[in-house]
């Protein structure tokens, strides 16, 4: 199937520049590239005309160079290793006497560290919460020291330039936690409240967890490996008489091929999506300032870039982003390569998994576009591969896995999709299409789904391959953005609608879309209603490179706002697109619904909020959302929307992605007849637990029961909530 030709031209029309024209660009820059670095073996004269000149040039073409004012690269190069020890601060972040981040954290529109009031200074000096009341948060105020914290690797590690050592004070003493596999299991025991008899099942969690290898942290923090975790929730009818539940936690890295090789090599092999890559010891030694603390990657020269990772394409899979069980299965997902098998008592990793034989492993989500004019012998063995996407969605009308996978198309920078429908019983594959989006240089983060279409909305990004190529930024780091352009949303068939159609194109007005809560198709009006996490117009041109360095900063990053949009498939076009009613001023971000309504008309969204008052902040609280009926008032940025249900666990708590999980044995078409169950970090005990909220009572009432980890945990992304350790279909977000 493929787009009307009307379709085609807006499309195409939006690109800014000829293709033909940017290859030659880029075919001159690779040379004169290679030209710069032959003059590194001639006398420091010719050196000093050739790289000024050379780097003038490549300066035109949007090629940025800061080269050491010295004529002679590699003499600077060894002068400034000399020095490497003198300039970087070997920080020891496990306690909290470095007053260098003793401050209230950037937001976006407040982005220079301020000082803490007295009351937040008195609560640093001892190591205290401060007394606060809810009229105080919501605000945005969370003190980057803490922030850093939350950021830590999995185990806390003390880390020096010899030796890694676990640090008593990441964990409790009555447990140990592997080093290189991360694994632990323990009954958890500290538990403020009583946890319900009716939350049944498993609880895992993915996210970043080890930050590095060998004393070297990773230059962001989505590069790290991934590492898994797991809470039991017994039924408490297969409970002895007279014996109380035990809630069992368990966790591990994903031992994935990178992560393994890694750890042999001690030293970084792969290039991450986010810069994370080799050191050449070529030119230079790099220095190990230790997990926890800023990456050396930073100091890391323009010609130490190159010799280390020009035309390296081995991109790692951290399979670090999300965890689902179904059929049989437990999977860690990476959107930019294969899903891994885990089992799903243990974790322990079983490998890569096809998906029931619809993904090829061993090749890189690639293909040329010219397979027709190529004779296959003369194609390349490394490519024609497909890479799964980490969000996929579960039917709460068939049971099915609705996930998609793709191949990035060389010629003509579009992207080839394939939506599979997955049988819960076996894994096995029902049904599946395959379409080609046009003008699509980035696979798009997640989807929309309703009972008979699904949408990808692509986002206004442009990918500027030469300085991914030469090794000095990762490809996320070489994408684009235009927060002041219109996108697209591409809208399609499911592989099972009774009535296929022609896929079509919508344009949108500015915006930047990053996770999915729900979608449906509206009965009256015959429109399909999106609601969706995002950013709002901005001059932004970064991709996520704000949430790199140490820990993700929110000075650059835009505010994410809930948004609603309408999309008229008569018309083929967005006739409505705002924040969502009921959510104006509230950053919150990995929105969803009872899983029950993932598909149809909802009352309630919940989201992990950072502020109510429409600024980019720390998440630290959990905000119930009327999204159909809400208040639509604009309010100013920086005024508090009073009217929202939220809970803020203080100004020294953080809050990851919530999950909502229906009442065991309870009404499935009640959306309040369930839990939202949350990861929280407390920066003063340095340690993670999970926050269980009854959502027939007002989030603003608390939580009815904090599970109380004996370790802290990196701040994770997302999780699924399962019925057993089986592999059986789990609700996620």
């Amino acid at each position: 199937m493929t787009y009307d030709e009307e379709d085609m031209k807006r499309i195409q029309s939006s690109s800014s520049s000829s293709y033909c024209s940017t290859l030659w660009n880029n075919n001159i820059i690779i040379i004169m590239f290679c030209f710069l670095f032959m003059t590194l073996q001639q006398p420091k004269v010719i050196q000093s005309f050739t790289i000024h000149s050379t780097t003038a040039y490549l300066s035109k073409q949007g090629v940025e160079l800061s080269l050491p004012s010295s004529t002679s690269l590699f003499v600077t190069q060894i002068d400034n290793n000399k020095n490497i020890e003198t300039s970087i601060q070997n920080e020891n972040e496990n306690n909290s006497n470095d007053l260098k981040y003793w401050n209230i954290g950037p937001t976006f529109y407040n982005p220079n560290p301020t000082s803490p009031s007295s009351k937040l200074k008195s609560a640093l000096s001892t190591n205290t919460h401060p007394i606060e009341d809810e009229n105080e948060l919501g605000k945005g105020v969370f003190l980057n020291i803490d922030w850093r914290k939350a950021w830590y690797t999995y185990p806390t590690t003390t880390s020096t330039k010899d030796e890694t050592s676990t640090s008593a004070a990441g964990c409790d003493d009555d447990i140990t936690i592997d080093d290189n596999t991360g694994y632990t299991e323990y009954t958890i025991d500290n538990i403020d409240g009583v946890v319900p008899n009716d939350l049944v099942g498993v609880l895992y969690r993915n996210g970043p967890g080890k930050f590095g290898v060998d004393g070297e942290r990773v230059k962001h923090v989505l590069d790290a490996d991934g590492l898994v975790l797991q809470i039991t929730f017994p039924n408490n009818k297969n409970v002895e008489k007279d014996k109380e539940r035990e809630f069992i936690f368990r966790s591990r890295f994903v031992q994935t091929k990178g992560l393994i090789e890694e750890t042999n090599a001690k030293r970084f092999i792969y290039r991450g999506t986010f810069g994370t890559g080799p050191w050449s010891t070529l030119l230079s030694t790099p220095p190990k300032n230790g997990i926890n603390a800023d990456s050396w990657l930073d100091q890391q020269s323009i010609p130490c870039k190159v010799l280390s990772n020009a035309f390296n394409t081995n991109i790692k899979n951290t399979a670090n982003t999300q965890i689902i069980s179904f059929g049989g299965k437990l999977l860690a997902l990476f959107e930019a390569g294969l899903p891994y098998e885990l089992n799903p008592k243990t974790l322990e990793t079983i490998g890569e998994f096809d998906m029931g034989g619809v993904l090829t492993k061993d090749k890189l989500p690639v293909k040329l576009g010219m397979e027709d004019a190529i004779p296959e012998q003369f194609m390349p063995s490394i490519i024609g591969g497909a890479a799964h996407t980490a969000h996929p969605n579960v039917c709460p009308d068939s049971g099915n896995l609705v996930g998609w996978h793709w191949s990035q198309i060389v010629v003509d920078k579009s992207l080839e999709v394939t939506f599979t429908e997955w049988s819960k019983e076996d894994f096995s594959p029902i049904a599946k299409s395959t379409f080609k989006v046009p003008n699509c240089e980035l696979a798009p983060h997640d989807m929309a789904l309703t009972k008979n279409c699904i949408l990808l909305k692509v986002n206004a990004l442009t990918m500027n391959q030469l300085p991914f190529l030469m090794g000095l930024k990762g490809p996320a780091a070489s994408l684009e953005m235009d927060g002041q352009a219109n996108v697209f949303v591409h809208v399609f068939p499911r592989p099972t609608a009774k009535e296929q159609f022609e896929p079509f194109v919508a344009e949108v007005p500015p915006c930047f879309s990053i996770h999915f809560s729900h979608a449906y198709e509206d009965e009256e009006s015959g429109n399909i209603v999106s609601f969706f996490s995002g950013w709002p117009p901005s001059d932004s041109k970064d991709f996520l490179g704000a949430w790199g360095g140490f820990a993700p900063n929110f000075a650059v990053i835009p505010p994410t706002y809930y948004w609603k949009m309408v999309i008229d498939p008569r018309e083929r076009k967005c006739v409505h697109l705002d924040v969502a009613p009921g959510s104006v001023n509230a950053c919150a971000e990995h929105p969803l619904v009872h899983p029950n309504f993932t598909t149809t008309k909802a009352k309630y969204a919940y989201a992990v909020v950072s502020n109510l008052v429409g600024d980019a902040s720390a998440p630290c609280g959990y905000a119930k959302l009327l999204v159909e009926d809400g208040d639509e008032r604009k309010r100013k940025i920086g005024e508090i929307n009073e009217d929202i249900d939220a809970y803020f666990f203080g100004t020294r708590f953080f809050a990851g992605e919530p999950l909502i999980v229906p009442k065991h044995e309870g009404d499935i078409n009640n959306e309040e007849a369930a839990y939202l169950l949350g990861m929280i970090f407390d920066a003063v005990k340095d340690r993670a637990g999970v926050a269980i909220f009854d959502l027939e009572r007002n989030l603003n009432e608390g939580p009815i029961a904090t599970m109380w980890l004996k370790s802290s945990v990196p701040h994770g992304l997302h999780g699924c909530f399962a019925a057993d350790q089986n592999g059986s279909s789990s609700v996620f977000c």
